[in-house]
């Protein structure tokens, strides 16, 4: 049996957010106070979402403040 691949955080980000809504890491950094670096580390799975980070950018998105925060202590559960 095949196991289905895991989206990381990172991946569902950059596909269902900054992809289709054009808005560039710059440009999410900017609508923050979330540096690019840390952006950066989020896209490359090297930094975990907080409350915080979850808040800004579900602002952003006009998602509920802890969205991506849900969908990081989803994602990782299933590890």
């Amino acid at each position: 049996m095949t196991k289905i691949p895991l989206p990381t955080i990172g991946e569902i980000l950059q596909e269902e957010f900054i992809i289709p809504l054009g808005i560039s890491p710059v440009a999410l950094s900017k609508k923050t106070t979330i540096s690019l670096e840390q952006i950066d580390h989020i896209l490359h799975n090297k930094l975990v979402i907080n409350a915080d980070i979850s808040q800004q950018i579900g602002q952003v998105f006009r998602v509920s403040d802890n969205y991506f925060l849900k969908l990081q202590k989803d994602i990782n559960e299933r590890k």
